[in-house]
């Protein structure tokens, strides 16, 4: 068995600093923290794709959250438990997102020159580069 790692590497712009890999979490949603997350296990429980997701130590790509400042006390709450995601990548970029990450110093990249849900799927393992706005993806092909 031949194991061939593809890298792809997507520009975009840092809207938090910091930098985190792991595995992905992939959806084509909008998350509302306050009353859709439960920052005591670090799941997802509002209706939608994710729900029942466990996102702790997990990187969030997704279109964007909702809701209000709530998202930032949400994240803060799960952080003291750990069990809060390790970065954003948002296709669409809310004000909320971008103050929860910064007061939570969670890494976070937008404004992509592609729609990163059209490349990354849930289980790929991925690097956020908030400090220079750069998402890689590290995709595993193996062949017989």
């Amino acid at each position: 068995m031949v194991i061939i790692e593809t890298v792809i590497r997507i520009k975009g712009k840092g809207f938090a600093s910091g930098i985190a890999e792991g595995e992905a979490v992939v959806a084509d949603t909008r998350i509302s923290f306050w009353g859709g997350f439960d920052p005591k296990t670090g799941v997802i429980v509002q209706d939608g794709p994710l729900k029942g997701e466990n996102i702790s130590g997990k990187i969030m790509v997704f279109t964007s959250t909702k809701g209000s400042s709530g998202t930032s006390g949400m994240i803060s709450l799960a952080q003291r438990g750990n069990n809060h995601p390790l970065a954003f990548v948002n296709q669409e970029v809310d004000c909320m997102a971008v103050l929860a990450c910064i007061v939570c110093n969670i890494p976070m990249v937008g404004e992509l020159e592609v729609n990163p849900l059209e490349y990354i799927q849930t289980g790929d393992y991925v690097r956020v580069d908030g400090d220079n706005g750069v998402l890689e993806v590290y995709k595993a092909n193996i062949h017989a």
